[in-house]
C-alpha cells in the first residue's frame, strides 16, 4: 500500500513538474492534486528535492546499463547493438527524458557536486571502452561519434524527441547510427 502510494505521488509529481516546472510547483500542489494533507507527503517525501531524486533514478540505473554494456562490446557491431539499445530505452523512459528536458537548472542544481565527479568517471569508462572496442583510429572515430549522435539528441533536439513521432524517430536515428559507423542497414524481418 505504500509503495503504491509512493509510485501515485511521483507520478503526481512528475505531471505537475512536467505541466509547470519544478521551480513553480510546491508540495501543497503535488497534495492538493493527490488529495492528501502536507503532513501525509511528508511521510513519503521530506521534501520537494526528494521526490526529484525519486524521479531521477531510473535515469541513474539506465547510465550505469549503458555504460556497462558498452564495456561489454569487442567489436563495432556490439558497439552499435548497445547504442540501439538505448535509442529503445530513450523512448521507454519518455516522461523522464521531458522530466529532465523541462527542469535542466533544477536538476543541475540539485545534483551539482556529486555529478560532476560521477560524470568524469562515466566519461572514463566510455572512453576505454571504445577504445578498447576499436580496431583502429578511423574506427575509434565512427565509434565515438555515433554515441555522440545518440547521448546528445536530448540535448539538441530535445522537442523532437519528446514531441516526434517515436517510432519514426527511433528508426531514422538507427540508421544514422549504422551509417556513422559504416555498417549495413539491419535486415528487414521476413515478409517486410
Amino acid at each position: 500500500m505504500a509503495s503504491d502510494t509512493r509510485e501515485r505521488i511521483l507520478a503526481v509529481a512528475s505531471e505537475l513538474f512536467i505541466e509547470q516546472g519544478y521551480d513553480a510547483t510546491s508540495l501543497r500542489e503535488i497534495a492538493d492534486r493527490l488529495g492528501f494533507t502536507k503532513a501525509a507527503l511528508y511521510y513519503h517525501f521530506q521534501s520537494k528535492d526528494e521526490i526529484l531524486l525519486a524521479l531521477l533514478a531510473p535515469s541513474e540505473t539506465v547510465i550505469e546499463d549503458f555504460a556497462s554494456r558498452l564495456e561489454q562490446t569487442r567489436d563495432v557491431e556490439g558497439w552499435a547493438d548497445t547504442l540501439d539499445w538505448v535509442i529503445g530505452a530513450m523512448s521507454e523512459y519518455l516522461d523522464m527524458f521531458i522530466l529532465l528536458q523541462r527542469n535542466r537548472s533544477a536538476i543541475a542544481n540539485l545534483r551539482a557536486l556529486d555529478d560532476i565527479a560521477e560524470h568524469a568517471q562515466m566519461h572514463e569508462r566510455i572512453q576505454k571502452a571504445a577504445a578498447a572496442a576499436a580496431t583502429d583510429l578511423a574506427e575509434h572515430v565512427r565509434m565515438i561519434a555515433a554515441l555522440g549522435a545518440v547521448t546528445a539528441f536530448d540535448d539538441w533536439a530535445p522537442e523532437l524527441l519528446t514531441d516526434g513521432p517515436t517510432e519514426e524517430i527511433q528508426t531514422l536515428l538507427r540508421a544514422t547510427v549504422r551509417d556513422i559507423l559504416r555498417l549495413p542497414a539491419p535486415a528487414l524481418p521476413v515478409g517486410t
